[in-house]
């Protein structure tokens, strides 16, 4: 696959730079992706189960789920809107056919670009492919656009659930080969990890800004006690980030190898710089992450522990929503950066394509159980610093 590319793109234009339409709809289509296949996760993972508790208010129940409803309604009216745009640029880079991208946002010429017929041994064409694509998404995003009507936010969960099956099966066409006789095992693996990684990525990043944006607009309308409820959120969402970025992790340092050579490539390479700011933007929400997991988890324990519920209101819908907002402003300057990597660092280089070996699997393998294994000793770290105060309280902990 790389020496196509490699063939088909000269060196010195490997990695060109995008122009500025192209920016905007590729960050508008991520953004409409991570939100909606993120943020349905969310609620279904995190905030379904914790509302449901007996513990929950029911007023804060009521105000939490309609305003989740609201919110993922924004987020699939964005989404059908950046999917015209993401697919009108496509249209204007067919390769060989290429049109500016005022002309591609015609219906028409979407339409030439969807149409065309397959080649010889395709099963199917890439147009189609991507049509087909691109309406499971669609209906996906109008799926979520009817939750701006309260009859259909009453059916929250089931409308959530079939959205996010539309937009999960919609991102798993394109591992589908449109020629069965080219596909190889190393293809079939690279889209697979990539699939991984944007899934991952969407999970955590989509469930961190759908936290945010549902804490900053109803905490005025909670009652005093939903710190408690919050406090549950967040601890619960951490568990679930904390295995998204193990996948992100892991597929992450897969799809590095599969398209930087070697390190020197990282700063001799236009794909290699922009991909070095990208870890480097990553690394630090994994820091902030580890922050929130660290100082303010357990700072929101021993305020629950010893029955101060204005501490934990404070900490759980003011002090916490705040930090992780710094996550979210990292997270757009990688969408941004993100519309900058095309090609491969390999191509500028002109390295050999990638061979996938019994020792890189190997490799992948312990790199997961390390992972794996760093990540429950964070958990019980983490555990660890919230359980003296528990244990000096016991009486607290029960009436919280």
């Amino acid at each position: 696959m790389l020496t196509l590319l490699a063939q088909a793109v000269p060196a010195d234009q490997a990695n060109p730079l995008p122009a500025l339409w192209r920016i905007l709809t590729k960050m508008a289509y991520f953004a409409g992706l991570i939100t909606t296949l993120g943020g349905s996760a969310l609620y279904l993972l995190v905030l379904r189960p914790v509302l449901r508790r007996p513990s929950v208010d029911p007023r804060d129940r009521t105000t939490l789920f309609g305003r989740a409803g609201l919110l993922l309604a924004i987020a699939g009216t964005w989404y059908l809107i950046a999917l015209y745009f993401q697919l009108a640029g496509k249209a204007a880079r067919v390769k060989g056919t290429e049109i500016p991208y005022g002309q591609a946002l015609n219906p028409a010429a979407i339409w030439r670009y969807v149409s065309v017929p397959a080649k010889k041994g395709e099963w199917i064409s890439t147009g189609a492919q991507t049509l087909a694509q691109y309406v499971l998404w669609a209906a996906s995003a109008i799926v979520l656009m009817v939750l701006w009507s309260p009859r259909f936010r009453a059916r929250l969960t089931g409308v959530v659930a079939s959205a996010l099956v539309l937009s999960f099966v919609a991102y798993q066409v394109t591992l589908l080969p449109t020629d069965f006789r080219k596909e190889t095992g190393p293809d079939f693996v690279d889209g697979l990890l990539d699939h991984t990684h944007v899934t991952a990525v969407s999970t955590w990043i989509g469930g961190i800004a759908g936290l945010v944006a549902l804490s900053f607009t109803v905490r005025r309308q909670l009652t005093p006690g939903a710190g408690t409820t919050w406090a549950q959120l967040w601890t619960r969402f951490g568990t679930v980030a904390l295995c998204a970025v193990g996948c992100l992790l892991i597929s992450g340092l897969y799809l590095a190898w599969t398209f930087v050579g070697s390190p020197s490539e990282l700063l001799t390479t236009a794909f290699g710089r922009f991909l070095l700011v990208k870890v480097s933007l990553v690394a630090c929400m994994i820091a902030v992450g580890g922050l929130n997991e660290f100082v303010l988890m357990p700072r929101m324990a021993r305020a629950r522990a010893a029955g101060d519920s204005s501490s934990v209101f404070r900490l759980a819908l003011r002090v916490f929503p705040s930090l992780v907002l710094v996550e979210v402003v990292l997270a757009v300057g990688v969408l941004f950066v993100l519309s900058f990597l095309t090609g491969s660092a390999r191509v500028e280089a002109g390295d050999p394509d990638p061979t996938l070996s019994g020792s890189i699997i190997g490799t992948g393998a312990l790199l997961a159980v390390l992972l794996a294994v760093s990540f429950v000793t964070t958990a019980k770290v983490s555990e660890r610093l919230s359980r003296p105060a528990a244990v000096e309280a016991p009486v607290a902990v029960e009436q919280s």
